[in-house]
């Protein structure tokens, strides 16, 4: 049996080590060019938002001596590191345009460009290690087409930066807007704005009960 996984993020790679141990041959492919890259990619405060007691990959664990909140650049080092140690089959560059099963071969056909070529796979498993939240939710807003101040989304955030004299709103209450607040919110004003109660999964932790109750207190506040 083969087995193919799109995307090289801690999950895939974590699952390909696993399937390795098993005698699985699998094949990671990932868009970013090298293992790690998707957390290298995104804004300059990032860390883990679990203590790193929880994010082990398997059969290495981290150092004892990690902080229990690693920053985004440790984590990705780690992961390519990671990926070669274990020598897993690692396809970076490479992009997934579409799959679909057949019936006949009872295989996969997964079409991908890997750096600029076309390759066509035929796993008999596939794998879509995307994260929970892999593609960005942008909401429409009324006047966001005439605003002239600046607007983008949290996974186009990059991080710090100097917000002297400007005012902010975070729309939403997950960690990445909360964080978004905070990096902001070191040199402006921030509102949190909350339309509901954050989907959290059962075992979430109370942090999660804590945001939204801290939202909820400021939501129809307003920087002065």
């Amino acid at each position: 049996m083969t087995g193919s996984g799109d995307r090289g993020g801690q999950g895939g790679i974590g699952l390909a080590a696993r399937l390795r141990r098993l005698g699985v041959p699998t094949l990671v492919i990932e868009k970013n060019q090298k293992p790690g890259d998707s957390w290298r990619n995104r804004y300059k405060s990032l860390h883990l938002h679990d203590p790193v007691w929880y994010d082990h990959m398997p059969y290495l664990k981290f150092p004892d001596d990690w902080p229990v909140f690693a920053a985004k650049d440790k984590i990705g080092d780690w992961l390519e590191h990671y990926t070669r140690i274990m020598e897993l089959n690692y396809w970076g560059g490479t992009e997934c345009l579409g799959a679909e099963f057949d019936d006949g071969t009872q295989e996969w056909v997964v079409s991908v460009v890997r750096d600029g070529s076309p390759v066509t796979l035929r796993p008999k498993q596939l794998v879509f290690a995307l994260g929970v939240s892999g593609y960005p939710n942008i909401p429409a807003f009324d006047g966001a087409g005439s605003f002239l101040g600046e607007q983008r989304h949290s996974s186009q955030h990059p991080g710090g930066g100097d917000w002297t004299g400007k005012k902010a709103v975070v729309i939403g209450s997950t960690t990445p807007r909360t964080i978004s607040a905070r990096t902001c919110g070191s040199t402006a004003p921030t509102s949190p704005w909350c339309s509901g109660p954050p989907r959290t999964s059962p075992g979430a932790s109370r942090s999660w009960t804590w945001r939204w109750e801290t939202c909820t207190r400021r939501r129809h506040w307003r920087p002065g």
